[in-house]
């Protein structure tokens, strides 16, 4: 009986850790550059306004898992994650001023190259989110921008991954 009982629950166990793992890649992202900031606003003003009646806003509440529904998570690694998330809680001291989708410049490049690994978008990158955050002391011209890439049909806050060879 404890045979059977230890495969039921082994095998339990892998089909919920394959669940878990799929719907962690399976991210929701949005339909349009104009979704995309309209989503981005609503999330971020959510995340605001938390930080503001909670003096530390935790990362996992339904606020910051919102946000990070519109971002393409496949193949980023760790650091470039605390990166994103670092600069959001920076973002949310400001006021944000306005949205606007800006297309990349004929010939820019987008790779980089850190501790000798090069880096590129995770998906094709078509153009930019820029956040304007309203002036509030000495800070002025508050921007922060971030690349836009589709992967089907859907819109993301494209992120860097290492760039793999073929």
């Amino acid at each position: 009986m404890i045979g059977p009982m230890k495969n039921i629950i082994r095998i339990t166990c892998c089909a919920l850790v394959t669940f878990v793992a799929m719907s962690a890649c399976a991210a929701d992202g949005a339909s349009s550059e104009a979704e995309l900031q309209q989503l981005y606003q609503r999330y971020f003003q959510q995340i605001k306004s938390l930080a503001e009646s909670e003096p530390k806003v935790p990362e996992s509440s339904e606020a910051w898992d919102k946000l990070a529904t519109l971002v393409y998570w496949q193949g980023v690694e760790q650091r470039e994650r605390d990166a994103f998330f670092r600069s959001l809680r920076h973002d949310i001291n400001y006021r944000l001023q306005k949205l606007e989708f800006v297309p990349l410049d004929a010939g820019v490049k987008l790779a980089y190259t850190l501790d000798g690994v090069t880096y590129v978008p995770a998906l094709p990158a078509i153009g930019r989110m820029v956040v304007r955050y309203k002036d509030q002391g000495n800070a002025t011209h508050l921007a922060t921008s971030y690349l836009v890439g589709v992967k089907n049909g859907k819109y993301y806050i494209d992120l860097a991954t290492p760039k793999r060879s073929h």
